[in-house]
């Protein structure tokens, strides 16, 4: 699997975005679902699985330290 040239941490949250908004994250084509309909013609399912998997996880270590909504 090919990886995007993006920092750590930042790969996570640019690959949600872009998909999010049928935006090819690596070549800036359109998008249908999680197939690119431009030049490169990926299919960003595997990538999109792992980074919300990813972000969930780094969401739970965190844990809920703040102040309760009562």
């Amino acid at each position: 699997m090919k990886t995007l040239d993006t920092l750590p941490g930042e790969s996570n949250t640019s690959v949600i975005s872009s998909i999010i908004n049928l935006v090819c994250p690596q070549c800036g084509g359109r998008m249908s679902e999680f197939q690119c309909e431009g030049r490169c013609s990926r299919n960003w399912l595997a990538e999109w699985e792992w980074a919300n998997q990813a972000t969930r996880s780094s969401k739970s270590r965190r844990g809920h330290a703040g102040p309760s909504m009562r």
